[in-house]
């Protein structure tokens, strides 16, 4: 199993967060939290690369288990584990720079690769995987501000998948999205869990249905219930479930 939670608690300053969460996350597979907001999935996704470590005031308490490896004791390398585990954040970051340059970045700061001819493979290759060279192939040298929100996400997809991660961490991505774009990342993401772990945080309980292979779903801070899609959308164990996923609250 790729990242196993134990009795994880997250404080922030006097508010307690995630409540002895337990969670084993399948490798190559898609995860998708799900829960009413405010519950607490945003920090649990956060959590599993250490970006919750620059919130003021926050205190983890627990394991997180990345490859067997605890990432919450002193002795994580914090640079490696991001460059490991990329996030997608909800509205799309583009650096100040050309499309080029964006996608190039991670893999300069890293070292990667020795030789230009390398660089521009790996730019390419990348644009290539999230279905957006083709159109942008003839200005790659043009400032990345000047694409759509949806080419803008895709080439943050792209930024992150260069420093090759092993694990992709989304925050809402879709939901800045027009509908046609939003499928487009959906459909990306359903392709890349045959070489990356991807996890979800969604507030569309539809987007979850068509591309989850386990669901987790959480209130108040806490893991109610989790397992594969099929259970947990069509035979739900927990009462509070079956409330949440039939609209009595949201």
């Amino acid at each position: 199993m790729a990242i196993e939670i134990r009795d994880l608690n997250v404080h922030i300053k006097d508010a307690h967060i995630l409540k002895h969460v337990n969670l084993t996350i399948p490798e190559k597979q898609i995860t998708c939290i799900i829960g009413p907001s405010g519950c607490g999935k945003s920090t649990l996704l956060r959590t599993m690369n250490r970006l919750i470590d620059s919130t003021e005031g926050v205190r983890l308490e627990g394991k997180v288990l990345v490859d067997g490896a605890d990432i919450i004791g002193s002795g994580a390398g914090i640079t490696e584990l991001r460059r490991r585990i990329g996030l997608v954040s909800q509205r799309p970051c583009p650096l100040p720079m050309s499309i080029f340059d964006n996608v190039a970045y991670g893999c300069r700061i890293n070292k990667m690769y020795k030789r230009r001819k390398g660089l521009i493979y790996a730019v390419q290759k990348n644009l290539k995987a999230v279905g957006l060279w083709d159109e942008v192939r003839g200005r790659v040298r043009t400032p990345a501000s000047r694409l759509s929100i949806g080419q803008q996400q895709r080439l943050c997809l792209a930024r992150s998948l260069a420093v090759e991660p092993q694990y992709i961490l989304a925050d809402e991505a879709t939901s800045a999205l027009d509908p046609v774009s939003s499928k487009t990342v959906e459909d990306l993401f359903v392709a890349l869990k045959r070489d990356y772990t991807i996890v979800m945080v969604t507030h569309t309980l539809h987007q979850a249905l068509r591309i989850a292979d386990n669901v987790v779903f959480m209130y108040l801070g806490e893991i109610v219930e989790a397992g594969p899609a099929a259970q947990v959308f069509h035979n739900p164990q927990q009462e509070l479930t079956r409330n949440y996923l039939s609209g009595v609250f949201s």
